[in-house]
This record gives C-alpha cells, sequence and structure tokens, in this order.
C-alpha cells in the first residue's frame, strides 16, 4: 500500500486535569504548545513531534521539532518545499499517514519525509503518523500537530487519542485567544 492520507475524525476528548490547563494558559501560545508536546510525550503518543504555526501572512513555519531524532528531521523539514499544516489544510481534516513506501516514492508529505520515516531503509513501513490541526473556533487552521509512530509501536491505542484530542483542542483555544 503506497503512502496514504486517510481523514478521520479524532475520538471525544479525555479530561485534562485543570491544573495543566491552568499552567499552559499562563504560557506564551507557542512555548504551551511545546509543553503540551513534552506532555503528549510522556504518554508515549509519538517518537517525534512537529509543531508548524499558520499565520496569514504566509506558509506555514516550523516552530519546534521534539523527540527521536528531532534535529535530523528538523533539517528535512528547513529544506523542504512543503509543510505538514498545508496538507491539512488541503484535506480539511485531522490526517492519518501510513502505509509502505520506498525511499525515492513521491508522496503528499514534505520533501524528505519519506526517507526520515524509513530511517535509512530503501523500503518499508512508514508507521502510524497523525496530522492534527490547531484550528480556530470558526473552522480555520492555525498549525499542525505531527505525531510520528513507528511501525513497532502500531497505532495510538487505549486513552491516547482522546488525551491527544483533548490537548489539540486546548491547544487550539490557547493559540485563538
Amino acid at each position: 500500500m503506497p503512502i496514504a492520507l486517510i481523514p478521520f475524525s479524532m475520538p471525544a476528548p479525555a479530561e485534562i486535569p485543570s491544573h495543566i490547563i491552568d499552567a499552559l494558559r499562563a504560557m506564551d501560545p507557542d512555548e504551551a504548545v511545546k509543553k503540551g508536546m513534552e506532555l503528549l510525550m510522556q504518554i508515549e503518543a509519538a517518537e517525534t513531534m512537529v509543531y508548524e504555526r499558520v499565520d496569514a501572512e504566509g506558509p506555514p513555519q516550523l516552530q519546534c521539532v521534539l523527540g527521536r531524532r528531532a534535529s535530523d528531521l528538523e533539517s528535512v523539514l528547513n529544506e523542504s518545499n512543503g509543510s505538514f499544516a498545508e496538507a491539512i489544510i488541503a484535506q480539511e481534516s485531522a490526517l492519518l499517514v501510513m502505509g509502505q513506501a520506498s525511499a525515492d516514492e513521491e508522496s503528499d508529505l514534505p520533501r524528505g519525509v519519506v526517507n526520515f520515516l524509513l530511517d535509512g531503509a530503501s523500503e518499508g513501513s512508514t508507521g502510524f503518523n497523525y496530522i492534527l490541526p490547531l484550528s480556530q473556533r470558526d473552522g480555520g487552521v492555525l498549525g499542525a500537530l505531527t505525531l510520528l509512530r513507528s511501525a513497532a509501536d502500531g497505532p495510538l491505542n487505549h486513552e491516547q487519542p482522546n488525551i491527544c484530542e483533548a490537548m489539540r483542542l486546548e491547544l487550539s483555544d490557547i493559540l485563538s485567544s
């Protein structure tokens, strides 16, 4: 199966403790997103995470990359011709990115990301990757949170999707303020 960007609906959000929400709301919005990413990584929602901010002035801007091989992915994205946020804007939905790929395959992902996902292999599974929109109340896109998970880790499971949705909603609200 070639790389597929599959639109999906997030599940009902979990409840995040109020002290965490209060702490995030006290931060600068971009710092709150970074802290939210760190919290999601603590529950093993991703091996690597990317935050891109969308402004009316231009193309999406890479704000933060955290986790396994973060500096490698940051280099790839800085040299790329695209962003994860552009896929969100085009599809108007959260996206699950998965499939079997070869290193030379063209995809709707930013240039070089397939090679990053293959981690040195010439072909194989891209894992289970999620591009989540950070949205305004009116539906406009403020940014994207991308969660990258290896095939060995499998898809999000148990409470992870619900916690990710709760964090996505809170961070969207913080960015909207």
